[in-house]
């Protein structure tokens, strides 16, 4: 037994789990695995909790995978790399970083493990570019029997496809094998703009960047774009005069920003609701317009250490131009409270039954809020919109969807349902959260 309460990021989700199981190597972890469903116990992959919902809230056994990390092999001429599935997203980098490799597009955050971040829909932005678990090329996972199965486009498709975003209800991975790029720069303008001039104007300039994105405080008249511009690498050990210091002064700048004053302006939005709107101004003028260019991820990523909440909803870019007027008409003024601006992204289309971005080329709005403050109020006036416009909400974030609704949305959402059955009968891997989205 372990004392140890369990909860994710945010303290939104909390729990003590029965146990605490940390193999030491895959065989090790199948042998729990097999313990487990001989004693009609669930087990629980849990990561670095960083998802808003209770998708690996355990109620059972809580199994970590803090020793199975680093890096397995790697392949240069083939451009490939296998990682343990426990290593996270930051470490991953920084390995891939000394053979001169990279991941080919990332979202923001980093500290979530590989695992999850393929499990739940991780994404970045980039109408040509898919979502994170679209550049794994082979994953290993211990089925609910103990059993070991490698998985690719050729050794068992069917449960490769879907392990891509498995919601942890399949199996537990092991190994993930990434197809990874030449090392590369991105330059990038960060600029504010007129609401007017940027969002009628959003998916075109989507199409005409690699990676384009802008955030927005509902009430306000301006935006603030994001547009990265993939570079190739300098000649090696040359850098600018000067360049050190413009490092040095963005990253100075980002951690006092984001984690130092923001967190200042987001605990006074919270003592102060009625004076939120001055103080996202005041957040927007301090972010000012930058430009500048490094190393892939150290641009797509950015550190962040004040806790949140999250929901993001997922929609056709065909029907951009409809939601975005839906929600200047519902949210402009109103809920000006929130300290968090909306942000809208985009990805490619892709075959993985339960990603957000399944058959469609896909535009994501996502909402935060500072954990201190509620949420609820704001999310589901924010989720009754999306709802309304058929949009996919993201696993690891806030809805309110159960499987009977997500069964509409999902085209290959009963044979996801029924691999699963297949795979796991008993329900080992299962929790309240997938129980309600996955079980009609």
């Amino acid at each position: 037994m372990t004392d140890k309460a369990w909860s994710t990021w945010s303290h939104q989700h909390s729990t003590t789990p029965t146990d605490l199981l940390a193999p030491r190597s895959a065989l090790e972890l199948a042998a729990q695995v097999q313990d487990a469903a001989a004693s009609g116990q669930r087990v629980k992959v849990v990561g670095r909790g960083r998802s808003a919902s209770a998708v690996a809230q355990p109620n059972g056994q809580h199994l970590t995978l803090d020793y199975l990390t680093g890096l397995v092999n790697v392949d240069p001429q083939n451009l490939t790399a296998t990682f343990l599935a426990g290593t996270t997203v930051r470490d991953a980098n920084k390995a891939l970083g000394y053979y001169n490799l990279a991941f080919t597009n990332l979202g923001r955050l980093d500290e979530q493990t590989l695992a999850g971040a393929i499990s739940t829909g991780f994404h970045g932005t980039g109408l040509g570019y898919g979502v994170f678990a679209s550049q794994v090329k082979e994953l290993s996972m211990v089925d609910a029997t103990g059993q070991a199965l490698t998985c690719s486009e050729s050794q068992n498709p069917e449960i490769f496809r879907a392990a891509l975003c498995g919601l942890g209800a399949l199996g537990i991975i092991t190994h993930l094998t990434f197809k990874v790029v030449p090392q590369f720069r991105l330059h990038a303008a960060e600029r504010g703009h007129r609401y007017s001039t940027i969002v009628p104007a959003f998916i075109e300039r989507a199409r005409g960047a690699d990676h384009y994105e802008f955030s927005w405080f509902p009430g306000s008249q301006e935006v603030r774009t994001r547009r990265l511009t993939r570079l190739p690498l300098l000649t090696d050990g040359y850098m600018p005069a000067g360049a050190a210091l413009s490092q040095a002064r963005r990253y100075g700048g980002d951690h006092f920003l984001n984690n130092g004053i923001f967190s200042a302006l987001s605990y006074a939005g919270q003592k102060l609701p009625a004076a939120q709107p001055t103080l996202n101004k005041i957040s927007n003028w301090g972010k000012g317009n930058r430009r500048y260019a490094d190393y892939s991820a150290r641009v797509f990523t950015v550190a962040r250490t004040i806790p949140q909440n999250n929901m993001e909803y997922a929609f056709d870019v065909e029907q951009f131009d409809e939601v975005m007027a839906d929600l200047y008409t519902h949210l402009n003024g109103s809920l000006g409270e929130s300290s968090y601006p909306l942000v809208v992204r985009t990805a490619a289309a892709d075959e993985i039954p339960l990603s957000q971005a399944y058959g469609r080329e896909t535009f994501y709005i996502s909402a935060r809020q500072y954990w201190r403050r509620p949420h609820t109020e704001y999310f589901t006036a924010l989720e009754n919109i999306f709802k309304a416009h058929g949009g996919r909400p993201h696993w690891g974030q806030f809805h309110t969807q159960d499987a009977a609704a997500l069964g509409e949305l999902y085209p290959l959402f009963e044979d996801f349902t029924s691999l699963r059955e297949e795979l796991d009968p008993a329900g080992t891997f299962l929790n309240p959260y997938l129980e309600k989205v996955l079980l009609s």
